[in-house]
């Protein structure tokens, strides 16, 4: 930008309710540097706005973190009420038609970094649902509509080979 064109931007402001000890302070600072008093201003705001804008995007960050635990907490709630067995934090898991049957009862994978399921469709109705696996296992004949309704935060889903 030419300096013809810098002026163009700037504009004299008059702010009241400065305190006069951090204008002092500006002044100071100013002279110090070699620089004006309106630049250490523009430079003092521009990083105040930098700041209080990653301030707002971490605040919604959190936000948004706390709103995900509390649907967890209901789901997991949810699930206690539905007599669901929850099968979570396991690195590696396999798990075969005859085991999911034999529980008698919906199951809940969670946590899990690679779940190989070899069931059928029968075994498939019992499974309440699949939540934070990395990878999902399959075999080919399973109905992977019916088979995405019950999950959430699958990264990869593969079929047996």
């Amino acid at each position: 930008m030419s300096s013809n064109e810098d002026e163009k931007n700037k504009k004299t402001v008059t702010i009241r309710g400065v305190d006069k000890s951090i204008y002092e302070r500006a002044v100071m600072a100013a002279r110090e540097t070699g620089r004006t008093v309106g630049e250490i201003v523009n430079q003092a705001l521009s990083s105040f706005l930098g700041l209080t804008s990653k301030a707002t995007s971490a605040v919604s960050q959190v936000v948004q973190g706390v709103k995900e635990t509390g649907k967890s907490f209901v789901q997991g709630f949810e699930d206690a009420k539905k007599d669901v067995v929850v099968i979570s934090d396991v690195q590696e898991l396999s798990v075969t038609r005859d085991e999911i049957l034999q529980v008698g009862k919906p199951i809940s994978f969670r946590n899990i970094k690679k779940l190989t399921l070899n069931i059928d469709q029968e075994a498939l109705n019992y499974i309440d649902s699949i939540i934070g696996v990395d990878e999902l296992v399959i075999p080919s004949t399973i109905n992977k509509i019916i088979l995405l309704q019950k999950c959430k935060f699958v990264k990869k889903i593969s079929t047996i080979s």
